[in-house]
Formats: structure tokens, sequence, C-alpha cells
């Protein structure tokens, strides 16, 4: 069994099939899956490379919570408590100083994923060059990017279907 198989947005969402909100994803069928194809790429990969999934989770909760996304963000703290040494690194993201506790790899990562969700046109060489220091890779700085792209477009179809939700 695969875990958190059921598609994200409607389990934060709570979408019940037959539901008005299933039925009105469903008549985007592309979008509906690719949206899922993408989570499971980005944080169930074959060969997760150098993004640890502790990190792949932590950086997606901090995104939810900078976006206040409680109900995303609470999959992905359990999500990142599922693993090994998750729960040290979420007690750090919710003690609201999430550079507490974690390694400056971390930190970095950390760092910047605030940066671009917050204020995207703050030093993208900075950024590069701090994550850098940190040995992050090429290959890896563009994984972490895909996941606050991600994260922040999930908020946004939860926040719209949310919004939908209350006129139906």
């Amino acid at each position: 069994m695969t875990r958190f198989a059921a598609d994200v947005i409607d389990s934060v969402l709570g979408i019940a099939e037959g539901s008005a909100l299933d039925a009105l994803r469903a008549r985007r069928p592309e979008a509906r899956a690719r949206t899922q194809t993408s989570y499971a790429v980005l944080f169930n990969p074959l060969d997760p490379g150098g993004l640890s999934p502790p990190e792949r989770f932590a950086i997606a909760l901090r995104v939810a919570e900078l976006h206040d996304a409680s109900a995303l963000a609470a999959h992905y703290r359990a999500r990142l408590a599922d693993e090994a040494g998750g729960e040290a690194l979420a007690a750090a993201i919710d003690s609201g100083s999430p550079s507490a506790a974690v390694t400056p790899r971390a930190q970095a990562m950390m760092r910047h994923a605030e940066l671009v969700t917050l204020n995207p046109s703050a030093g993208a060489a900075v950024l590069m060059e701090a994550l850098e220091e940190q040995g992050l890779t090429a290959a890896e700085i563009v994984t972490l990017s895909q996941i606050i792209a991600f994260v922040a477009y999930q908020v946004r179809v939860a926040v719209s279907l949310a919004s939908i939700a209350e006129v139906l």
C-alpha cells in the first residue's frame, strides 16, 4: 500500500466522492491527475537524490505555513512526522524559528523557501550561493525550487476550491 495514495487536494479539503466539488474536479481529469502525479514525483520519488524525504516535507510544510494554508500544512506535518528525525524538524518549524535545531543545510533551504515565497525578487544570486555553500547541487536546487512552486500551486488550487465550496 502506498502512503497517501489518495488525491492530496481531495484529502486536505475533505472532498467526498460524488460531492459537488468532486464533480467539478472531475470536469478537468487531466489537471487533477497531473497535480497528483507531480506530488508523487516530488514527494515519493523512486530515487530521491540528494534531497531527503524529511527535507522535502519540511520545505513543503514551511511553504504551506507561509501561505497560511493550515490543512495543507497539516498534511505535510503528518508526512514529515512519518520520517526519521521529522518530528524535530517540524518542532523547529512550528517554533517560528525554523533555523533552531536544524542543520546549516536545512537552514539555508528554509531561508530560500521563505524568501522565494515572501519576496520572490530578493537576490536570486545570493540565494543560490547560500545553497551551493551548503553543498546543494544544481539538480537539488532545481528540485527545491520545484517543491516551493508546487506547494504554492497546491495552495492556490485548495483556496480556489474552498471558495467555490462556499457558494455551492
